[in-house]
């Protein structure tokens, strides 16, 4: 048992180092201009919960790296989530706003990709299997992208995916409530669309982990788990809440719906979740393909391109399929399906699908879910054509990365 441990480890830590090294040469060691979490963790060292910088009206074609921090009772502040600057906050005390945000995003991805080999290989997958599946949820998504690059969109993402992750592994082990609960709001913290996912990592812990085969432990212990996990989260709902008073003076978060009525894409009143957009994600999600029809139908290299609004799951990500033919009971299949299904209903109604963007990004909030059901499927063996996707996914997404690397963002 030791030794298949340790040789486990060892190759964890080869998959985070083929991990960083492949962020690295793609994002040629950027600080990104998009920079709002370093800003504000600059603030944050300062005494203050706003952002200083430019105020370039947010309809301007020129970006600023205060661009999406909205302008409100006479200060900009930062609508995304809070957490990512918090963990950029020490460094802010001794590099400023000159924080390197797109590092955060490194570091943080070359966390996720061997958390979720392991948690691959402990759900039952064979150590080829984890391997491909972490390289296709590193390279086979948006995840690989968004780290390059570490806009403030992006770094969320990553953040929001790692510690889901290690909430999801922690609940194939030890299953401790406080720990889940750390992670679970590490994530909502980074992607607020994660805070549907706490009834879920409460129903996990109930019934004694993510495994298909999980059997519910004593009932006092099921208590001391879950009371564990709601002190932990009581004292993150009020921060949340006291975070909301200081900036908007209200106990929610106003800070998307205010901004949306600001987006020339958005509407001057209402909320910027409607079904109104429902046909619009199902487009993004489900059809929108690379480009290959060129201007005066002429063909030319590379013949398809990248349509910088985004390409869909469909030709991003066609290995999700396998999830599919995941088993287990009735009971278990509903949990994992009503947990991804819940994650992606913001999304199918949001006005912008991610806007500029490589794939779909906002389908990484549910794809640390929809893997763990990859990985119950590739229990006896991923089948040839399952890891025939695999790689295509994999070469995808690489072509994506360089794709956006050279002729999107070759310069910052």
């Amino acid at each position: 048992m030791k030794s298949r441990l340790t040789s486990e480890g060892i190759l964890a830590v080869v998959v985070a180092v083929i991990t960083f090294g492949a962020i690295a040469v793609a994002s040629h060691f950027r600080s990104t201009p998009y920079n709002n979490l370093s800003l504000l963790a600059d603030a944050f060292a300062h005494g203050r919960y706003w952002i200083e910088g430019p105020t370039r009206p947010l309809n301007s074609d020129i970006w600023t790296n205060t661009n999406d921090a909205l302008l409100w009772n006479g200060h900009r502040y930062v609508i995304e989530g809070v957490f990512p600057a918090l963990l950029l906050l020490p460094f802010a005390f001794v590099l400023g706003e000159n924080t390197n945000q797109t590092a955060l995003a490194t570091v943080l991805c070359t966390v996720a990709v061997p958390v979720a080999f392991l948690l691959f290989r402990r759900i039952g997958a064979s150590r080829f299997d984890a391997v491909l599946l972490a390289a296709v949820l590193f390279a086979g998504t948006s995840l690989w992208w968004c780290a390059m690059l570490g806009d403030v969109w992006f770094v969320e993402h990553v953040s929001a995916v790692t510690f889901t992750l290690l909430a999801l592994l922690e609940l194939t082990g030890k299953r401790r409530g406080w720990l889940v609960a750390l992670c679970a709001a590490a994530a909502f913290e980074s992607r607020f669309t994660l805070v549907l996912a706490l009834p879920f990592y409460a129903i996990f812990l109930a019934r004694g982990g993510i495994l298909p085969e999980s059997v519910p432990p004593p009932p006092e212990r099921v208590r001391a788990s879950l009371l564990a996990f709601g002190l932990t989260l009581l004292p993150v709902f009020i921060g949340y809440v006291v975070w909301n008073e200081l900036r908007w003076h209200t106990w929610t978060d106003i800070g998307y719906t205010e901004f949306y009525h600001t987006d020339p894409w958005g509407q001057p009143e209402g909320s910027p979740f409607r079904l109104d957009y429902v046909p619009y994600e199902i487009y993004s999600f489900f059809m929108q393909s690379p480009i290959n029809v060129e201007y005066r139908q002429l063909a030319l290299w590379p013949y398809f391109k990248l349509d910088p609004h985004g390409v869909a799951l469909t030709w991003q990500t066609p290995l999700l399929a396998l999830a599919f033919f995941a088993r287990g009971s009735r009971t278990y299949r509903a949990i994992m399906w009503s947990a991804i299904l819940l994650l992606w209903l913001p999304s199918m109604c949001y006005y912008l699908d991610g806007w500029t963007q490589f794939g779909m990004r906002h389908a990484l909030d549910f794809e640390p879910f929809w893997f763990v059901l990859l990985a119950v499927a590739a229990r006896r063996g991923m089948p040839a054509w399952a890891r025939a996707l695999g790689v295509y996914c994999v070469l995808f997404g690489a072509w994506g990365v360089w794709y956006w690397d050279s002729n999107f963002r070759q310069y910052d």
